[in-house]
């Protein structure tokens, strides 16, 4: 079984089509507060906060289910934590230029529709067109939640209901990746929210965000590296 060929092309192919469907169903939801409401910022912005959940748990399957396939087809341990590296590496990046990307056909939208495309959070970015401030937000902010998902779906897949004390360690990992970029961990309708303030700069952000990701894999890497393999899955 090639790996990380398949595992990487058939994640790629899901995330492209998911975003297409993702960015009409935006794009739609737009158009009817445009006529029959009041739009007066970005609705990709909002719609911004789905992916990240979508991305976590990308990471718990790829633990949970993809650990005992390639297992189970000769990889061991090792190469899979390897490969899954690599997976992860590629994916985040990809999905955080489909993000950027959004942002593009808004503004081509908000343009023919004559309204702003404003802001309502802190980014790296003030303005949506800036890609590459807005590239390498996304991708900090996913290689945090792909790597939270990857380190919880491996506590479930070994200790099963033990798995919920690599909660507050999956949600530490997010705070560190959301923080690099500015921004808060927050739970929704609560008021609730985690995550401190660091000076902003890009260079500062990617070295956060790529120190997050190499924990989040380490993390991962302790509990899979002698985790039996369970009937079943």
């Amino acid at each position: 079984m090639r790996f990380p060929t398949r595992l990487l092309a058939a994640n790629l192919w899901v995330a492209f089509f998911a975003w297409a469907a993702y960015l009409v169903l935006v794009i739609v939801i737009t158009l009817a507060i445009h006529f029959f409401g009041n739009l007066t910022q970005s609705a990709w912005e909002q719609a911004g906060q789905l992916p990240r959940w979508v991305v976590l748990f990308v990471g718990v399957a790829m633990v949970r289910q993809f650990l005992p396939l390639f297992i189970a087809n000769g990889q061991t341990r090792r190469q899979f934590g390897f490969q899954a590296a690599i997976t992860t590496a590629l994916y985040t990046p990809f999905v955080a230029l489909l993000m950027s990307a959004g942002y593009l056909v808004e503004r081509v939208l908000y343009t023919i529709i004559d309204r702003p495309q404003s802001l309502e959070r802190a980014h790296l970015y003030t303005d949506p067109t800036q890609v590459p401030l807005v590239f390498l937000e996304h991708t900090v902010e996913f290689m945090a939640w792909i790597t939270a998902g990857m380190f919880m779906g491996a506590g479930f897949y070994r200790w099963q209901a033990g798995g919920l004390l690599t909660i507050p360690v999956g949600v530490g990992l997010v705070v560190l990746g959301l923080s690099a970029v500015g921004a808060r961990f927050g739970v929704p309708m609560s008021g609730f929210s985690l995550g401190f303030r660091i000076p902003a700069g890009p260079v500062l952000t990617l070295v956060m965000g790529l120190g997050t990701f190499a924990l989040g894999l380490l993390l991962t890497w302790s509990v899979i590296r002698d985790t039996p393999l369970r009937n079943g899955g």
